[in-house]
């Protein structure tokens, strides 16, 4: 693999790891507080549409200015971008944790219509803001490819780099700070404490319902960042609006890690070395015919995308035996019951 080859490894690494953390960091602090967050699915595609919408809005409300001109401006707007997708990510929380907590409903079922009804809802805003065009669910990403280019002329660190946005690191803060808040705070034992037994906790002066809210709250922002961060720095110029089972994926990683705040981490970055690997060996395989890999399975592009779900299903299969999940998990507590 040459450097240049391995500079592209990492550039999809980086933004794979850090989406797939935040994804999966969505699934602890919800599930850690009792709510079952199937949504997380719809969480990273809302977030990663109005991330991008933003984006492409300020390409036009802005043009010619420095915050789509200039390299500080658009540290400034990718910000802006990232908040915009963490409001988005909070706001959808409450959906599910109001009809979960508020109507006692089945928290799979509401989290499944929710990853449906985004999907939809997205398509009908996206039409509705290009009138007089052909109805579309295709949304444009690469919006800032010429600055976002790094030129050292280094080929490692210019393809390693180039593409990658500010929220990039956002993220990379964001990791941290869960998990200092989730390991090391008194709210986030107070989290785990509503998630284990809430009956418990309320007896203490905990207030479960709010508990319950914030941790939603928090896990649907995590994950709407870390969807954003992924298809805001994805390079494939046009995304069709979809998350692509990402969200299913970040659900594994995190029955993967025995919703442990460190051994998701590492879980997410054995997946995201895979997802990493599936592009940059296909694009090695097609200027290299002579290998013959293409003339079998192990040189057709579906194979080695197919690879991370298949690994996914086989630690799932494999290891959830011995996880444990919160024992409260996904059951409604009714404060009258105590």
């Amino acid at each position: 693999m040459s450097l240049s080859s391995l500079g592209t490894f990492f550039n999809y690494f980086l933004m794979y790891g850090i989406g797939f953390i935040l994804g999966s960091y969505g699934g602890l602090f919800s599930e850690s507080a009792g709510i079952i967050n199937i949504a997380l699915e719809g969480a990273m595609a809302l977030g990663a549409f109005f991330g991008v919408i933003f984006l492409q809005g300020m390409l036009s409300w802005c043009a010619g200015t420095f915050l789509v001109a200039t390299t500080g401006g658009l540290v400034i707007t990718y910000l802006l971008a990232a908040l915009v997708a963490l409001i988005a990510g909070i706001v959808f929380s409450f959906f599910l944790s109001f009809v979960a907590i508020k109507l006692r409903a089945d928290q799979t079922v509401v989290g499944t219509a929710l990853n449906t009804l985004v999907i939809a809802a997205a398509s009908l805003i996206n039409i509705a803001t290009r009138p007089g065009e052909i109805p579309t669910q295709e949304v444009t990403t690469e919006l800032f490819a010429q600055l976002l280019r790094i030129n050292t002329g280094i080929a490692f660190i210019d393809n390693m780099l180039s593409g990658l946005n500010f929220s990039v690191f956002v993220g990379l803060i964001a990791i941290i700070g869960l998990w200092l808040v989730y390991n090391k705070t008194r709210f986030g034992l107070r989290l785990r404490a509503c998630g284990e037994n809430p009956a418990a906790a309320d007896s203490v002066g905990i207030n479960v319902y709010k508990m319950r809210y914030m941790g939603t709250a928090i896990g649907s922002a995590a994950a709407a960042l870390g969807g954003f961060i992924i298809f805001s720095c994805m390079p494939i110029g046009v995304w069709k609006i979809n998350a692509l089972g990402y969200g299913f994926l970040v659900l594994a990683i995190e029955i993967f890690g025995n919703w442990k705040a460190t051994n998701i981490i590492f879980c997410s970055l054995f997946f995201a070395f895979f997802f990493a690997f599936a592009p940059t060996f296909t694009a090695i395989i097609s200027i290299h015919p002579e290998w013959g890999l293409n003339r079998n399975v192990f040189g057709q592009r579906a194979f080695y995308y197919m690879l991370p779900y298949f690994l996914a299903l086989l630690s799932l299969a494999i290891f959830s035996k011995k996880s444990r999940a919160p024992k409260a998990e996904g059951l409604p507590y009714d404060k009258s019951s105590r």
